[in-house]
């Protein structure tokens, strides 16, 4: 049988027609637990979904809405805060902290434009959303892009491990040992798997 092996770049490396039709033979009993409960989950977010919307009223007095909107936004500094440390000593965390400020920020304009709607002050609401909040949100995931790219970049480029990937949804995840000091390197802030370290080493020899 040929030899298919997962790369970390845009698909998997082998011959014949082995290279992408038994994918999903290969995959570990937890990796099909994770894809199949994320599935059950989105598909059951629909009829709830549904159900909300018919069942919902239009208006509705909710309780602590001070405290609401404050902790909202003493996470959001957090999150910020986090960032701008995560900034300067240049850290791969910065990553998902960008994520999740850009999630925030997209929550907040959504909360923010949906319940100032028909009120006197849903121009000021659109304003501030569409013009602060929704392009601050993208600006996060744009950053998480970035970042994330330029690591797998900078990873591919030390091991020769073919061109790097130039979407996120075509990077694959890696699998690494359980002792990360045994079983990996650090190149240039990036752990790189014990066994993309040996291929690689291979090739050079």
């Amino acid at each position: 049988m040929d030899e298919v092996r997962p790369t970390a770049g845009t698909g998997i490396r082998g011959t014949g027609d082995t290279r992408t039709r038994h994918l999903h033979l290969a995959l570990s009993r937890p990796t099909r637990v994770l894809s199949t409960f994320l599935l059950v989950a989105a598909i059951s977010l629909i009829g709830w979904a549904v159900f909300l919307g018919l069942t919902l009223p239009p208006r509705y007095d909710a309780g602590h809405w001070d405290l609401v909107w404050t902790g909202f936004d003493v996470a959001l500094f957090g999150v910020l805060a986090y960032g701008a440390w995560a900034t300067w000593f240049r850290r791969q965390v910065l990553a998902t902290t960008a994520l999740v400020a850009g999630t925030l920020f997209l929550c907040d304009a959504w909360f923010d434009i949906v319940t100032s709607l028909g009120h006197r002050d849903q121009w000021l609401t659109l304003l501030t959303g569409l013009a602060g909040e929704l392009p601050l949100a993208l600006f996060f995931f744009w950053l998480y892009r970035r970042i994330v790219l330029a690591t797998l970049t900078a990873l591919h480029q030390r091991i020769g491990d073919g061109p790097p990937p130039r979407r996120l949804r075509d990077a694959r995840i890696v699998p690494v040992a359980a002792d990360p000091v045994a079983s990996t390197g650090v190149t240039g802030g990036v752990p790189v798997p014990v066994q993309v370290r040996r291929r690689s080493h291979a090739v050079r020899h």
